[in-house]
Formats: C-alpha cells, sequence, structure tokens
C-alpha cells in the first residue's frame, strides 16, 4: 500500500520551504520520482509537497545565461529553441518521451543519476543551482555537498559548441559511460556519466585521473576507465570542430 500519509499544495515558497523542513515530507515535481517511491511499503510515511503552484516553470534568457525554473518539463527543455542546443540534445537522451513529458529539470538534478547526459550538459555549460532562503552554488558543488534546501531554479551558460560521445550495449540503451564536452572561446570543460556515484567534472587533458569506476553487470571499472578515456577524446575533438557528434 502506497504510504502517503497527506498532501501539500503550498502557495509560496516561504510555505515550501516551511513544508519541506520535515525530512519525512517530499518535494512533489513531475513525479516520475517520488511517485514509485511514495507506492513502496516504508515503516514511516511520508507526506507529498506539490511545488505546481509556485511559478517554477519559466525559462528565460538575459546576456548570455538562460534561467531554467525548476518545475520546467524536459520536454519543454527540448522544445525551447533558445536553449543550448547540447543542453536540448541531453534533455532529449534523458528519458523516454512519455516521461520527459512530466520529469522536471529540478528533479533531474537533485536525482542526479550517475547515467544522466542532461547533468553532464549542465556541469559542462557552467550551471548554478538556485535555492529558496539559501546561497547560490555551482552544480558540482550542489552534487557533492547534501543536496539540501529547495531548488527553485538552474542557470547556465549558453554559449559554447558541445559534444555527446557515448557508449551502450545498444543504441537505444542509457550510456554505460558517456563523455560531454563543451568547448568556449578555447577553453574546453568535459563531464563523465557512469564513472561514479552522479555525473562529474574531469581534466580534458588527463580524463582519467582519480577515476574509479564501479563495476556492475554492462562492465568493470577497467572497461569503463577505457571507454572514459576513448570516449573523452571523442568528445573533446568534436566540441573543438575537428568531427561530427559521436
Amino acid at each position: 500500500m502506497p504510504s502517503v500519509l497527506a498532501y501539500h499544495r503550498p502557495t509560496s515558497l516561504v510555505e515550501a520551504g516551511e513544508l519541506l523542513k520535515d525530512v519525512n515530507r517530499w518535494a512533489l515535481g513531475g513525479g516520475t520520482i517520488v511517485v514509485p517511491e511514495a507506492r513502496k511499503h516504508r515503516e514511516v510515511g511520508i507526506e507529498v509537497v506539490d511545488l505546481q503552484g509556485l511559478g517554477l516553470d519559466q525559462i528565460s534568457n538575459e546576456e548570455g545565461v538562460m534561467r531554467i525554473g525548476s518545475m520546467v518539463r524536459l520536454s519543454d527543455l527540448v522544445a525551447n529553441t533558445a536553449a543550448p542546443e547540447l543542453v536540448r540534445n541531453a534533455a532529449r537522451r534523458e528519458l523516454p518521451s512519455a516521461l520527459r513529458n512530466a520529469a522536471t529539470i529540478g528533479g533531474t538534478v537533485a536525482e542526479a543519476e550517475s547515467e544522466s547526459l542532461l547533468v553532464a550538459a549542465l556541469l559542462v555549460h557552467e550551471a548554478e543551482v538556485r535555492l529558496h532562503d539559501q546561497p547560490s552554488l555551482s552544480l558540482d558543488q550542489y552534487l557533492t555537498g547534501e543536496r539540501d534546501g529547495l531548488v527553485t531554479a538552474i542557470t547556465v551558460k549558453t554559449a559554447g559548441r558541445g559534444a555527446i560521445s557515448s557508449t551502450g550495449r545498444t543504441p537505444a540503451d542509457v550510456p554505460i559511460v558517456a563523455a560531454v564536452a563543451l568547448s568556449t572561446g578555447g577553453v574546453t570543460r568535459l563531464a563523465l556519466t557512469g564513472v561514479g556515484a552522479t555525473p562529474s567534472l574531469v581534466d580534458p587533458v588527463d580524463p582519467l585521473a582519480n577515476l574509479d569506476p564501479p563495476e556492475d553487470f554492462r562492465g568493470t571499472s577497467e572497461y569503463r576507465r577505457h571507454l572514459a578515456k576513448v570516449l573523452s577524446a571523442r568528445a573533446v575533438l568534436a566540441a573543438a570542430g575537428g568531427e561530427s557528434n559521436a
């Protein structure tokens, strides 16, 4: 039986922030994360806090920076032609189309699954996480911290040429490892998926430095290191204009 004890729909960020101070209250965005979890049996029930009434579903651009409200659906991000092409491409590959119509960028960032191409694309676009009633954090800081607070928006710099290079068991599969690169003004930023608990920024010159990928049924740690090396080289070259995306 679902273990949801109460449903809240706040009308202000202040109200939402107060509700979410209780660890047994979970933020509900698109529902692709919370709803499956809520259906699991648990000893302590949860309450859900629906964020749909807070106006966090807007996208705006100003002076080379795009602000993406945390409730923006991935499908809307894909359709926004003003968004960086790399971000749109990564969002398109993040989930099947039916789930993209529900999943939000805030939930995707908060969950930050190891294989998330969208989180990797946001990292190389120097994303910042805007939090209610707390200082903003770089996405890299947010991912390596406690991930506390109510995410209200993600901002990204929009300049640069990007590329994704990935390997999966089949073309339709979630990549085992992917490299996401962005070249801006001669500077390259590189992020990898599938080599740690979350996507992470790495050195484009030495992407294997301090890299110790986990093993699973799709590949050993050494295999993932090999993929990281090969895919990084391809993505960096493509981002620099040397060849088309892989």
